[in-house]
């Protein structure tokens, strides 16, 4: 997805994304915040490659366990997940399907629990081979 257009999908959903430079002149850093439903807000890191999303992390602080309410409609369009982790520890799963990992990691937190969805497009960081820096001037 164009960086261009998750800024337009999170802008419409009443959130922010702000993005900079980063050495490697191919990509660049987004930061920001989504509102969706009645979940607290979650924090979007966008990290692109030739400005298309390479990474994007969605994470948040709630009461009780989020992940509950993600995996089965996850499961529902992806299959089977990967779980890992044990009780009283982080726990994760994970999809792969087209070079596109889709994962969930949960931890219980102080007065809460931590969650994050994180989507990595693997075709785009194969491509691309060693940092490339600005020339100085």
């Amino acid at each position: 997805m164009p960086v261009a257009e998750a800024a337009q999908r999170i802008k419409a959903s009443g959130g922010t994304l702000r993005c900079k430079a980063t050495l490697d002149w191919r990509m660049r850093d987004c930061t920001g915040s989504l509102r969706l439903a009645e979940l607290p807000p979650f924090e979007v890191l966008v990290s692109s490659v030739h400005d298309s999303a390479a990474v994007i992390v969605l994470s948040l602080r709630a009461a009780a366990e989020p992940a509950s309410r993600w995996i089965p409609a996850f499961t529902e369009t992806f299959g089977t997940p990967n779980l890992q982790g044990s009780a009283g520890k982080p726990r994760s799963w994970q999809w792969i399907r087209s070079g596109t990992m889709l994962r969930v990691v949960e931890r219980k937190a102080a007065g809460g629990w931590e969650a994050s969805i994180t989507l990595t497009h693997g075709p785009l960081l194969d491509g691309l081979g060693p940092t490339q820096r600005k020339p100085p001037g």
